[in-house]
């Protein structure tokens, strides 16, 4: 983090000569104390933010799933499903309709006969 540098001497302690002031030092803690609070609100807004984002990207991506899904259900039944069904059906009915009609014209000859 690149920040206002306190002062300091050779030994590494501060240099009471720039730091004489107590009210720069105050103002130099309180400007560092600003940057880091400016620094919080930005990681936090920017959290908040990237949430509400991801998860409006996420809901999105979940209905556009599902629609997919939906259509791809419904293909299958036109092109799969229907057609299957509606051929045992209609084999089941014709054989049921030509049974019928057999015995029918069977009985009928034979009580005309």
């Amino acid at each position: 983090m690149s920040g206002p540098v306190l002062p300091t001497t050779a030994d590494g302690y501060i240099d009471t000569a720039a730091a004489a002031s107590a009210d720069t030092l105050a103002q130099r803690i309180w400007d560092i104390d600003e940057q880091l609070t400016d620094i919080d609100s930005i990681d936090g807004d920017s959290d908040i933010s990237e949430f509400s984002t991801t998860s409006s990207t996420s809901t999105r991506d979940i209905q556009r799933e599902w629609d997919e899904n939906m259509e791809q259900g419904r293909q299958l039944f036109a092109i799969v499903i229907f057609p299957f069904v509606g051929r045992w059906l209609g084999k089941k009915v014709s054989y049921w309709v030509w049974t019928k009609f057999l015995e029918h014209h069977y009985k009928f000859r034979a009580i005309g006969a």
